[in-house]
């Protein structure tokens, strides 16, 4: 739960008119007793998010985006929820900072102690002990100005970290954990460059020391992973990058602190790099709360080209279609330094699609003077564009094979009707699965009778005293934070019930979507017995299932027998009356 307490945040909430607020953003129409405008989450042409004046709650229908007024702010800003609450509070007149919030909690020891690392390494840097490094980033063109603002530092071995820290009366204990010195009272940073890592909020949470003057093959030092710095949950620039990005802006994704902090210096803001380790599905759902146009740029050499090739895979899988950069250079550093802000600019208006990138290196290991690699590069890009649904993007390549190569078109395309029909057929079992699973009288049921909890204690109530068991996690959660939610205020509000949830982000997405289920809003007794004996059903399919499995394993006849028993039991068949 945030830092401010409920009490206040529903204070706020209550205080406030959410179709005012959304106005200021979004044009809305009255219609009926809602208000609708163009959603902002999504490429809107037809008004399709609705606000409740009612309710205090919006909800969009086509991209399932839904919550009160604290989630739209949020979502819209790039801001965290409390910081939501904070801008809101702010203009009631509550005193609310942001600032006090990330201040105040369990980890607020471990802020202060990153916080004087950052002073102190600063403070060396502009003493006369680093002039030397102070000339090495000032030589590669990094000028005071952003030296500044990414508090760019200096560790120096004779004036040591520990020393400083522990005369603070800080634990040497706490300063290992947080990887700054080690069991022998040393600094972990000795005679580097330090680059402060912040976690997605902004607090410091870890530092990068670079090489300046000596040959030592590890050239950055990274700190541990702790409770605060976990690498595959952060993104570097992160806090910087996604504050003034607007809607349908890109986010680059770069792998070097200093190939970001390069762009920059001219004028490119908007990128953010890995902490050092390969891209991971954690980072990607990071970044898809901001934006879904993203810009791969890793460096310009065989790692980044492979680094590439495993990015794009992951992406698509998250719904989203990457733009490729390529460099001549080994990295962003390095090419803007030589070719200079107008080039690099160039490249980033400019960037290539997935498929692009994966026809070139289909070319690159060929002799485009052979017929035989020819034909090869020919069938394997027409397998590459089964994958691809964009009819348009599938003409346009068609037609630049059949001239590029003087093949037929209609021979291009009929081989790639055979690789369609192949992935088709796969795509079609899948899907066919997904469909029926995700349309079925349980998925329904549960998700119909949710949507009724949220509007009816009387639902809670009946849903709380007949409901057996929950088989899907998902659900079941969500299910336990209704009634528990129901039981500790005694009475319901969905507008409340979001910011109650708003820390648990698989919650907050499925509630949204069963909020946005177009479903009138009155209800027969009928229709919610009906739903909860489905999915009572659905626990004693799952029960029979199991105990089915089991059967098999089992030898014993005794216990077989037991097990049969048992089954025919939850099935409701009376042994006495079976026939053979």
């Amino acid at each position: 739960m945030p830092y401010i307490d409920t009490e206040t945040i529903n204070e706020i909430r209550n205080r406030t008119d959410i179709v005012e607020v959304i106005s200021r953003y979004v044009p809305l129409t009255k219609r009926g007793n809602n208000y609708f405008g163009l959603c902002p989450f999504h490429d809107d042409h037809n008004p399709s998010m609705s606000v409740s004046p009612d309710k205090q709650m919006f909800k969009c229908f086509v991209c399932e985006k839904g919550g009160n007024v604290f989630n739209f702010i949020s979502s819209y800003e790039h801001i965290p929820f409390n910081e939501a609450v904070s801008l809101l509070g702010n203009k009631l007149g509550y005193k609310l900072d942001t600032k006090s919030y990330k201040d105040n909690n369990k980890n607020s020891i471990d802020y202060d102690i990153y916080k004087f690392a950052v002073k102190f390494y600063q403070n060396n840097l502009n003493s006369s002990l680093g002039k030397n490094a102070m000339e090495y980033l000032l030589n590669r063109k990094i000028t005071k100005e952003t030296i500044k603002k990414f508090e760019i530092g200096l560790s120096i071995s004779r004036i040591p970290l520990t020393n400083f820290l522990l005369n603070k009366k800080y634990k040497l204990d706490k300063l290992i954990d947080l990887g700054l010195s080690n069991t022998m009272s040393n600094d972990i940073f000795q005679d580097r460059i330090m680059v402060p890592l912040h976690d997605l909020t902004g607090n410091v949470v870890g530092f990068s020391g670079r090489i300046y003057q000596t040959n030592d093959d590890r050239k950055y030092i990274n700190s541990k992973e702790s409770e605060l710095f976990k690498k595959n949950n952060l993104l570097y620039n992160y806090h910087r990058a996604h504050e003034k990005l607007k809607k349908d802006e890109s986010i680059i994704i770069m792998e070097g602190f200093f190939d970001v902090i390069r762009a920059d210096t001219v004028g490119v803001t908007n990128c953010v790099a890995t902490m050092g380790t390969a891209l991971t599905k954690q980072h990607i759902n990071i970044l898809k709360k901001i934006t879904d146009n993203i810009i791969l740029c890793f460096d310009g050499d065989k790692a980044g080209e492979d680094a590439t090739i495993r990015a794009i895979p992951l992406l698509e899988e998250c719904g989203i279609e990457p733009k490729i950069i390529r460099l001549e250079e080994k990295d962003p550093d390095e090419y803007i330094i030589k070719r200079g802000k107008e080039s690099f600019i160039n490249k980033i208006e400019n960037p290539i699609s997935a498929l692009d990138f994966k026809m070139k290196l289909l070319k690159s290991d060929k002799d485009m003077n052979n017929i035989s690699d020819v034909t090869k590069y020919i069938e394997d890009s027409l397998k590459e564009l089964s994958k691809l649904d964009s009819e348009i993007e599938r003409e346009l390549i068609l037609n630049k094979l059949s001239d590029e190569y003087k093949v037929d078109y209609q021979t291009l395309k009929k081989k790639l009707d055979t690789y369609d029909n192949k992935l088709n057929k796969n795509i079609n079992i899948t899907n066919n699965v997904k469909e029926k699973k995700y349309k079925s009288q349980y998925s329904i049921a549960m998700n119909n009778l949710i949507f009724y909890m949220l509007r009816s204690d009387k639902v809670i109530d009946y849903a709380l005293n007949n409901v057996i068991y929950i088989t899907n996690d998902l659900y079941r959660n969500l299910f336990n934070e209704i009634i528990y939610f129901y039981q500790k205020y005694g009475t319901f509000k969905e507008a409340d019930f979001f910011t109650y949830i708003q820390d648990k982000e698989d919650l907050t997405e499925l509630l949204s979507k069963i909020t946005t289920i177009n479903m009138k809003e009155e209800y027969y007794e009928e229709e919610i017995i009906n739903y909860v004996e489905v999915i009572n059903k659905e626990v004693k399919i799952e029960k029979i299932k199991e105990l089915e499995n089991k059967l098999k394993e089992e030898t014993d006849p005794m216990i077989q027998l037991k097990i049969l028993n048992e089954i025919n039991s939850i099935k409701g068949v009376n042994n006495n009356d079976r026939s053979n």
